[in-house]
């Protein structure tokens, strides 16, 4: 079983929507608005408020970048 998933994303981001389309089917994910207060609470305990989403989150590992985190979600997918 994978760690807990968490995608950090803000509406009209184009690489928030790129990532967003590229979840593999069978991954649990968690999408996190970080313009809501849910999403900005979540994203000030993960020390994640200064940077540019997308964010992924697994675990205690933060990836970031589009590219990145879809690699990783196809990783992480296939566990």
């Amino acid at each position: 079983m994978c760690p807990d998933v968490l995608l950090f994303t803000k509406p009209e981001c184009e690489k928030c929507d790129y990532v967003k389309e590229k979840i593999p089917e069978n991954l649990d994910i968690q999408i996190m608005d970080m313009t809501t207060r849910e999403g900005m609470a979540h994203a000030a305990y993960h020390e994640l408020l200064e940077k540019y989403t997308p964010i992924l989150v697994v675990g205690d590992e933060v990836v970031e970048g589009a590219i990145k985190i879809k690699n990783k979600m196809k990783e992480i997918s296939t566990k």
